[in-house]
């Protein structure tokens, strides 16, 4: 099996395992279907009554069909997962009514379960209540009024609002933790930008974007200057501290329609949508002075932050993700290459700060 086949099998049954997501009631809506049909086999021979639960069953999955593709519910799940509830709830009624019997109500637990993972408490308890009411109407079908404990059959409801309940409260854990898995899958958690997973999926669909349009973008890649050698005399902690400010002076830097990200060790990129020479060597020294402004105390000496900045400009600089990549990496090493050659310029104000105490690491 190659790899594109392992692809699409993983994310089949892991869509199928995922029980948060809208398709939810396509996948109770055929357990639905398939537990009705097993109990009317079941109790049902071959006749009228086969045949009007196949009609039966043919307008329910058309309806089904129609809340989840219609436009007009798609843009509304809360109302599309209340009218796929209630066609559930219906189904079962009618089924019961006319060919299945009464005993068929406890199929009432799937539009539960349906609602229970994609509406709010609020609608939750009202097709509960909804399913309750079917309940009890078929359960007294079953023998004279005369005979029936009503008492009773509202105790027969607790488990009803009881799964409800706890369905609902387990989609939530399970929901939030699936985010917070993305979340960490998707961040560096040092810095809480961007890793370079997500940073290469959206880069692809910029490309794309850009290819289509004729537009232009451009990378930068930035390095933090000296980095070991400040691990070197005060701890990786102290590094650490570092790689956080400087994350956050790049955040500054950019628009809110930019990406920046960690690349890696003491290096993070930065694309900027629709940018030109000129807009990127703007931002480039917006990053330098940001991060020149960062001041750190480490053993009651002040330092400060220098970094290397290297840029590139598609389709100037090459016409496929790799190339724009290697270029702003080539580009920046040798803007590091000549700030060693030549040291960096003091004015007289950095010279202030150098006998106040302030200095860069080496």
């Amino acid at each position: 099996m190659d790899l594109k086949a392992r692809k699409y099998g993983s994310s089949f049954f892991g869509s199928w395992l995922d029980w948060s997501r809208n398709t939810v009631t396509i996948r109770l809506s055929t357990l639905l279907t398939a537990a009705a049909s097993l109990y009317v086999l079941a109790n049902l021979d071959s006749g009228p009554g086969f045949a009007i639960f196949l009609i039966e069953l043919a307008v329910f999955a058309v309806a089904i069909l129609l809340t989840q593709y219609l436009a007009t519910f798609k843009a509304a799940p809360r109302a599309q997962a209340a009218v796929s509830s209630g066609c559930m709830i219906l189904f079962i009624l009618v089924t019961s009514l006319t060919v299945a019997g009464p005993g068929n109500f406890m199929l009432l637990l799937i539009p539960i379960i349906n609602a229970a993972l994609r509406l709010g408490y609020r609608h939750m308890l009202m097709i509960t209540v909804a399913c309750g009411l079917v309940w009890v109407f078929l359960r007294s079908q079953e023998g004279p009024a005369g005979q029936i404990i009503y008492f009773a059959l509202f105790a027969e409801l607790l488990p009803l609002v009881l799964v409800a309940v706890v369905v609902k409260a387990l989609s939530g854990d399970v929901l939030t933790a699936r985010n917070r898995i993305t979340a960490l899958s998707y961040q560096d958690e040092l810095t809480g930008l961007l890793n370079m997973r997500a940073f290469t999926r959206l880069l692809q669909s910029e490309h794309q974007k850009a290819e289509i349009t004729e537009s232009t973008y451009a990378i930068l890649m930035i390095d933090i200057d000296g980095l070991q050698a400040l691990n070197d005399s005060y701890g990786h902690e102290q590094g650490n501290r570092v790689l956080v400010a400087v994350g956050d002076a790049l955040k500054r830097s950019i628009r809110s329609a930019d990406l920046v990200a960690r690349y890696g060790g003491d290096e993070f990129v930065i694309y900027l949508a629709g940018a030109d020479d000129a807009a990127a060597q703007e931002v480039c020294n917006r990053v330098s002075q940001n991060v020149y402004n960062i001041t750190l105390s480490f053993e009651r000496k002040m330092q400060r932050v220098g970094v290397n900045v290297g840029m590139a400009i598609y389709p100037d600089s090459g016409v496929t993700i790799q190339e724009i990549m290697t270029f702003a990496d080539r580009t920046m090493y040798r803007d590091k290459d000549f700030r060693r050659r030549t040291g960096p310029a003091k004015s007289s104000a950095d010279e202030g700060r150098e006998q106040a105490g302030v200095e860069y690491w080496d």
